[in-house]
């Protein structure tokens, strides 16, 4: 509770940080299994068994509903139960349709397979509709009607209000009729015909579709190299508490400036992240699960996400004007596409709490955690890497042994922070003399033997001073090569 006298100036931030304390208490609370739990009354009452599925097959929890009975949005499957069905309504039109309304359960809409079975808390009815609805307005059966499409630009209509809810989706054109990407692979004959079936021209893009994207042409005779795998992105904003606590001081915080406060982050990921991505050719196959808020949820083909993220972080800096006290955690993962949301989800979690511990304002990518201002150092490296490849000065072998001396100049950099080194470990200082034979033995071999010579010395130089530096992170640009070029 709080009087208006809590709302004037100098009282407010007082009354802020009491809601805080309170919504943490709330938070690591335990749950009132009195009052939550217990028996569900009339439980096994519930199952039809005249039903194609008597209990859900979607969760395996709840009875089926003889209202989801041969829905359009199960195919198949036919039976679900309400919940379930309502759920893949909302996911099958949220990235198609461009308008949504809120409505009070006893609004009247003609067409039943567009809205929800079960209201939300039994008040909130959600349907996608499209046009004037001044007639449920004036009956006040319209609550809220949002254009849900990302920011248009143009062409905004007065009727409606802007919600950024379904960011990003990447669909198909015309040019996907003609990559043979999804083509590529040891797929069977069934599998690639169901894959090119799905190719409807204005249809949201399988993540099979997303996931071949990564494929790299090798030359004109359509063939192709590199990982078909997923880039799974999560992100969000560092000590976001702290900064809506005590991000305005004294007389500024006021309940209007915490408003636009969290209004101009929301419109970085919500509006700004959604045109970006959709601006730029090389992102157009980069999915948006969610942005919005503080944080972002990508999928896209994993090489693209890996050449986004940095770009991400650049663009935020400068939204916020380079402050040094606001920034961005991410985490990568990569997956294929067969692999649950769900359990990817978790995944992608895990890999954004790794890049959250102690200073935070980091990437974590194949398990290794980076600040982000050595992306651009990486970035030099990998083109390095890059260069040598094709000169053929080094070979994938070399690569791939390259990865193994880069595994003991990590495990040098953990143990000397220990302070305390045993004659076990002593192993992995002979990374620098295994680096000196490798390259003596491998590096630019078709080169003149004075050019060759310095070219040892320089590079011998040049890569310890990037693995003394970065242990582990050196697998960030190497593998980033490997998987491109695997199977070229």
């Amino acid at each position: 509770s709080a009087s208006p006298q809590d709302f004037v100036t100098g009282n407010f931030q007082r009354l802020w940080q009491k809601v805080g304390m309170l919504l943490e208490n709330k938070k690591f609370s335990k749950i009132d299994m009195n009052k939550y739990g217990g028996v569900i009354n009339q439980y096994l009452d519930n199952f039809r068994n005249d039903l194609k599925h008597p209990l859900c097959p979607m969760c395996g929890k709840n009875p089926s509903d003889p209202r989801a009975e041969g829905s359009q949005y199960l195919k198949e499957v036919e039976s679900s139960c309400a919940l379930c069905r309502d759920q893949i309504f909302i996911g099958t039109n949220i990235v198609k349709k461009n308008r949504i309304a809120i409505l009070t359960p006893d609004a009247k809409i003609h067409d039943k397979e567009n809205s929800l079975l079960e209201p939300i808390f039994e008040k909130y009815q959600l349907s996608f509709l499209k046009g004037s609805l001044n007639d449920l307005a004036k009956k006040g059966r319209l609550l809220r009607y949002w254009e849900i499409l990302r920011w248009p630009k143009k062409d905004i209509s007065s009727e409606v209000s802007i919600k950024f809810i379904n960011g990003y989706v990447p669909v198909y054109g015309d040019d996907d009729l003609n990559d043979d990407r999804i083509l590529w692979g040891k797929k069977s004959e069934k599998k690639k015909l169901e894959e090119i079936d799905q190719i409807q021209i204005g249809d949201p893009k399988t993540f099979a579709h997303i996931s071949s994207k990564a494929l790299n042409p090798i030359d004109e005779k359509g063939r192709y190299c590199g990982l078909d795998a997923l880039g799974i992105l999560k992100a969000d904003v560092d000590n976001l508490g702290l900064i809506m606590g005590w991000g305005l001081k004294g007389d500024r915080f006021t309940l209007s400036r915490l408003a636009t406060l969290s209004r101009q982050l929301d419109l970085f990921f919500s509006c700004f992240l959604p045109d970006l991505i959709a601006s730029k050719s090389e992102f157009q196959n980069i999915y948006t699960v969610f942005a919005g808020g503080d944080d972002l949820f990508l999928i896209g083909p994993w090489n693209r996400i890996m050449e986004l993220a940095p770009l991400i972080n650049e663009r935020f800096t400068e939204y916020v004007c380079n402050n040094p006290n606001i920034h961005l955690s991410a985490g990568i993962v990569l997956s294929k596409s067969h692999v649950p949301v769900d359990t990817i989800s978790n995944l992608v979690e895990e890999t954004l709490e790794k890049s959250k511990k102690d200073n935070k304002n980091q990437l974590t990518v194949f398990s290794e955690t980076v600040s982000w201002k050595y992306l651009s150092k990486l970035q030099e490296i990998k083109e390095s890497l890059n260069k040598w490849l094709n000169k053929g000065w080094v070979t994938k072998s070399f690569l791939y042994k390259l990865n193994n001396l880069i595994e003991m100049a990590s495990y040098e950099k953990r143990i000397i922070k220990k302070h305390k080194i045993t004659v076990d470990d002593l192993s992995c200082f002979k990374w620098r003399a295994y680096l000196s034979y490798l390259i003596e033995r491998n590096f630019a071999l078709k080169e003149a033997k004075n050019e060759r010579s310095e070219l040892i010395d320089s590079t011998v130089e040049i890569i310890a001073g990037w693995m003394s530096e970065l242990g582990g992170a050196m697998k960030i640009p190497l593998w980033y090569i490997l998987y491109n070029i695997r199977g070229g």
